[in-house]
């Protein structure tokens, strides 16, 4: 036989095969939509969520805020006869009995009011106080601090850059840097994707992490360390943008659902993890250390983790995707077709001539999805992203005695979350009212958090708020899973590739500027909250109204459950029909026809619809479901 006669029958074969499956591609065909080849590389990008986490959450471990009493302001230019050393003597029990909370102690750090100055001296030594008095009627005037002592065992980023009173803010600067870092590293990977290949870059992610995460740990000057800070940012983008890359390569139909839901698991573990490592480190230095160089472990491991073979195909890597199916298809025991090479060959030009084809991110707007509704989704993206990170950022303003239980306690929430979302995308035709439903009831039952007492706040007031904090959680992890699967359903598949490099993209320019909502604890330590609550609700109702477009057609509509006399009128009138109209029915023995009607099934639509249905189309259904063998008989009996 030549080889044009064989390419022929080959090509024939493909065709044959391809109309034998219309909705799948070789690829899927080989690899299955999941198994043990796809579950040893999903386990281990899992485990890459674990240090993306860490280094998000980083900042509450390593400027924690400060105990009452391990700052010490010594006032400038009050008596100043007196020796530097009597001074701090006096005004260090001075000020550790005047902070009665430490929501007034970091209030009131950065300033000495002279009338408490003019008490305790006075009291001290007997002496007239010799600073200036405010003549104002109850004013209080303020000596700013010449020096803040630190007294404290753990080195912090506060006690190494002195990170107080002005310079409170440059806490948030520095995870605004984070942010900054996976938005220039999301928008890199998509460009990178073009050209290096999502297990290559994932390796690329991983070397710079430890890398650039030493060096922000042991940098001694604060514009270096948001520096490297922001570049460590960006290798965990790189890591798992291309992890999620593959992911969504290697899975299809359900579970690639349910894989990508539950990667977030990994996410919340590493939370609950982080409270582990860090009460082994009294120094912020070395637990960036710690962190960074746990990525040796998946450095090594990153020899199992598989490419994504649709990239291989569409830049003619036929023969590496050749050899990934293979040991696809040898893990998971499935069939190989015999002209396998052929047929790759065959895909991996079509995906090069998509390529090829001019797309831009302008087609997102075109029309053909409402403006509106992309308007919406990429605020609701906003709004979710914001609530999601700056929660777990200001779970330091809860206390810092409880900081490791209620970071542990949010990480759970969120696990928890993922299930309700999960629930929520596979038995539920109305995904988008749900989530939006949570939203609103969250939102606004964190305002109850208003109504605590004033009290000190011991670890039953700071229980107490962790619960509202923790239902807010919840319900905001639930409407995340639904965005991350359900967002890209609005526009077609062409443009989804797009829209979510936009949602993205826009999320986490947001988080940029939601990290200085912390810094509105100096107003009042539930004004943060309360923001948040207040974008709970209202992104709530954008979920809500993008419901009226977008349902789960898959998940069948529940219809109201009929009563037992409803079922034996509607079930009689049907079996009636379908043993009086049709010739074949009727020419049916007794004993075949009792059998007939004893194993008819119907569904609870058609019960409650029988009465607009024609018996022509009930005969026709009847027609097609009697088998084949039963038909010939009747013939026979006729």
């Amino acid at each position: 036989m030549s080889d044009s006669q064989s390419q022929s029958q080959s090509q024939s074969s493909v065709g044959n095969l391809a109309k034998s499956c219309p909705g799948l591609d070789v690829v899927e065909q080989v690899n299955g939509s999941f198994g043990r080849w796809q579950l040893r590389t999903i386990l281990l990008i899992f485990l890459c969520k674990i240090p993306s986490a860490w280094f998000t959450v980083i900042i509450v471990y390593t400027a924690p805020i400060p105990w009452k009493g391990e700052l010490v302001c010594h006032p400038a230019e009050w008596n100043a006869s007196r020796p530097r050393v009597e001074r701090e003597s006096h005004t260090h029990p001075l000020w550790q009995d005047a902070r009665s909370t430490d929501r007034l102690f970091n209030v009131d750090v950065c300033n000495a009011y002279s009338q408490s100055l003019a008490r305790g001296f006075v009291q001290s030594h007997g002496r007239e106080w010799n600073a200036s008095e405010s003549t104002e009627p109850h004013a209080r005037s303020s000596l700013p601090c010449e020096h803040v002592e630190h007294m404290t065992d753990y080195r912090s980023l506060i006690v190494q850059f002195d990170l107080i009173c002005s310079r409170r803010v440059l806490v948030a600067v520095t995870q605004s840097f984070h942010a900054l870092g996976a938005l220039i590293g999301g928008l890199m990977a998509y460009s990178a994707l073009k050209r290096i290949s999502p297990r290559r870059l994932m390796l690329l992610g991983m070397i710079g992490q430890i890398f650039c995460g030493n060096l922000t740990g042991l940098v001694d000057t604060y514009q270096l360390h948001i520096y490297f800070r922001c570049l460590t940012s960006i290798f965990c983008a790189l890591m798992y943008t291309s992890g999620q890359f593959i992911l969504n390569d290697i899975t299809s139909g359900k579970a690639r659902i349910i894989v990508v839901t539950l990667s977030e698991l990994f996410w919340s573990m590493g939370l609950v993890l982080l409270p582990a490592i860090s009460i082994y480190f009294d120094d912020w230095s070395y637990l960036y250390v710690a962190i960074s160089s746990s990525l040796i472990v998946l450095v090594w491991l990153h020899r199992w983790i598989a490419d994504a073979p649709r990239w291989l195909l569409q830049h003619q890597r036929v023969e590496a995707a050749l050899s990934q199916l293979l040991e696809s298809a040898t893990y998971n025991n499935r069939k190989v077709p015999l002209t396998l090479d052929v047929q790759l060959t065959g895909l991996a030009k079509e995906l090069e001539l998509k390529a090829r084809q001019n797309r831009s991110y302008c087609q997102i707007w075109d029309g053909e999805t409402k403006r509106s509704q992309v308007v919406y989704i990429h605020w609701i993206w906003g709004g979710a992203m914001v609530i999601y990170n700056i929660t777990l950022l200001m779970i330091r303003n809860l206390g810092t005695q409880q900081v490791h239980v209620n970071t542990a306690a949010l990480g759970f929430a969120e696990m928890v979350g993922v299930f309700v979302g999960l629930y929520l995308i596979l038995y539920t035709r109305r995904h988008w009212r749900w989530a939006g439903n949570l939203m609103i009831i969250a939102g606004l039952s964190t305002y109850l958090i208003w109504m605590l007492p004033e009290t000190e706040r011991n670890s039953r007031r700071v229980g107490l708020e962790l619960l509202f904090w923790m239902i807010l959680k919840v319900s905001n992890s639930a409407s995340i899973a639904v965005l991350t699967t359900c967002t890209g359903e609005m526009v077609s598949n062409e443009k989804r590739v797009y829209l979510l490099l936009s949602v993205v993209s826009f999320s986490r320019l947001c988080l940029v500027f939601s990290p200085l909502l912390s810094c509105l604890t100096v107003v009042h330590h539930l004004v943060p909250i309360t923001i948040l609550a207040t974008l709970a609700w209202i992104y709530g109702l954008a979920l809500r109204r993008l419901n009226r477009y977008y349902w789960n057609s898959e998940q069948p509509h529940i219809s109201q459950v009929p009563t037992p006399n409803t079922y034996r009128r509607q079930s009689a009138i049907i079996m009636r029909r379908c043993s009086t109209a049709s010739s074949e029915c009727s020419a049916y023995s007794n004993e075949l026809l009792s059998n007939f009607e004893r194993n008819m099934a119907v569904s609870i639509a058609d019960i409650w619809h029988i009465n607009f249905h024609p018996s022509s189309e009930i005969e026709l259904e009847m027609e097609q479901q009697q088998p084949e063998a039963l038909r010939s008989r009747s013939m026979e009996t006729i």
